[in-house]
């Protein structure tokens, strides 16, 4: 069974788990489309990983290549993330160490 057929088969039983648990009443109809759009996403994507195995095998078979791509320069990037994780995780501690005893979160940004 290859991967595009196992990601169907997990969208349709998906499916089939959710409208058991609306037929039996476990879960009310308002968390529905949460359910549908999760096994809509795993029917399609067993449709696009199907779609790019033919084109691949088609490439193959007619000897095209594709440009090979730059290698990424990964020290920068991972520099980037360092250096963004940093600011973020320093501002919501000096965020929270600013707060005011007693104040939440919601407060200090109601202008009111």
């Amino acid at each position: 069974m290859s991967p595009a057929q196992q990601m169907t088969l997990l969208g349709l039983v998906a499916l089939a788990y959710y409208a058991v648990l609306v037929a039996t009443g476990v879960v009310g109809t308002d968390v529905m489309p949460q359910f549908v759009v999760s096994a809509v996403i795993f029917l399609s994507s067993g449709r696009l990983l199907r779609g790019m195995a033919r084109s691949r095998i088609k490439e193959d078979r007619e000897g095209k290549k594709g440009k090979p791509r730059p290698e990424p320069n990964w020290a920068l990037r991972t520099q980037i993330l360092n250096w963004v994780m940093a600011v973020l995780i320093i501002g919501a501690l000096g965020l929270w160490i600013m707060k005011p005893v007693g104040v939440s979160f919601f407060e200090i940004f109601s202008f009111n």
